[in-house]
């Protein structure tokens, strides 16, 4: 099945208004999705998850009211609870609250490889971000093309019933992430890091975006990947109270579910999850790096679609025997040529699903 497309515009309360109303189906599988999610993992009622979710409201509200009144509107052409809306929004932060990753079937769940290409890595001197997002294998994904008023239009591959996620904007920056998590996370309030994507995605110039990071820190771990279509690109690990920065290696950057700065000081503990990200980073890079000068979209697809270590490789299959919450696997792959101003998508794992084409054009 595709993945379905909306189409968005106008004043923030009609944004989500449209969101909503479009989308409403898939935004309540999403929000019956995370709270049987939470329940199997910690045991939480719906009750406590929106007491939890209320609390994020005042962060948000600091950040950018405008985005309060866009979930408003989402919850009313939702018709869900407004804190349910919230707690969709906050699901990053809310996962921490509540999975208990040291369990030992935390060893299986997937992560995302991500990955950035600057003009002296490619072929046509063109840049790209992009990532394979491994996650629960469930039917709650939209692309979204939002026409906002006095900020710049974005496509995002979303989940339905939030605002921010991976994707990229018409003044040329894109946006992907990563599942980190380091001893010093532990549940605290915050702006939430989906929030923050969006904020990304309503900036004109990679300076902006990381005034936003830089400034809203924590609350939790998160990788953060940031390109702008003229040539240059960011990794910023996230961690609770701090930052760290990477950046390309002859135009090639990859990141996957650990951390790769050297100063950080306290232990890495999201690498005993997904002990996989060790060789996905290695092995993607290498492979990158193998092409350098020569990278086409069609390179990008056959390292997106690589098997080595399966099924928890780089294209990431499920395990059909585990619970369907602990299930993993790339659910969609996503090339974004930032400067052409198009984002190829799969729904489903490359290796078996075609990239379909949607440019900011298309609107």
């Amino acid at each position: 099945m595709d993945i379905p497309i909306i189409s968005i515009s106008g004043k923030p309360y009609n944004l989500g208004l449209q969101h909503g109303a479009q989308a409403k189906t898939a935004i309540n599988n999403n929000v019956q999705f995370y709270l049987a999610h939470w329940k199997h993992f910690a045991g939480v009622d719906r009750e406590q998850v929106l007491q939890d979710a209320k609390k994020f409201i005042p962060y948000i509200e600091n950040f950018d009211s405008e985005l309060i009144e866009e979930l408003k509107g989402l919850a009313e052409g939702s018709g869900r609870q407004f804190e349910e809306i919230i707690a969709l929004n906050a699901r990053w932060e809310l996962n921490y609250a509540y999975n208990k990753w040291s369990t030992p079937q935390a060893f299986v769940s997937g992560e995302c490889t991500a990955f950035a290409l600057t003009q002296e890595a490619t072929a046509n001197n063109h840049t790209y971000i992009g990532q394979n997002w491994d996650y629960n294998p469930y039917d709650s994904l939209l692309i979204m093309r939002i026409k906002q008023e006095n900020k710049p239009d974005i496509i995002m591959n979303i989940e339905a019933g939030t605002i921010g996620q991976k994707g990229f904007n018409s003044a040329g920056i894109g946006i992907v992430q990563n599942y980190m998590q380091c001893e010093t996370d532990s549940f605290q309030f915050g702006l939430p890091t989906l929030i923050k994507e969006r904020g990304i995605l309503n900036c004109r110039s990679l300076p902006e975006c990381l005034k936003i990071l830089t400034f809203w820190e924590g609350p939790n771990s998160a990788n953060l990947l940031i390109a702008h279509r003229d040539g240059e690109a960011i990794n910023v690990e996230c961690a609770p109270s701090e930052e760290f920065f990477l950046y390309p290696e002859n135009g090639i950057l990859v990141h996957t579910n650990h951390f790769l700065s050297p100063n950080l000081k306290v232990r890495d503990i999201g690498k005993n999850r997904v002990p996989d990200s060790i060789i996905r980073n290695f092995r993607a890079t290498r492979l990158f790096q193998e092409k350098r000068g020569n990278i086409e979209v069609n390179t990008i697809k056959s390292i997106l679609s690589d098997h080595f270590g399966y099924p928890y490789s780089i294209c990431r299959h499920r395990i059909e025997n585990l619970n369907s919450n602990e299930q993993s696997e790339t659910t969609t792959s996503i090339i974004i040529d930032l400067t052409e101003g198009e984002m190829l998508y799969t729904d489903g794992p490359p290796c078996s699903n075609i990239y379909k084409s949607l440019t900011l054009d298309d609107y």
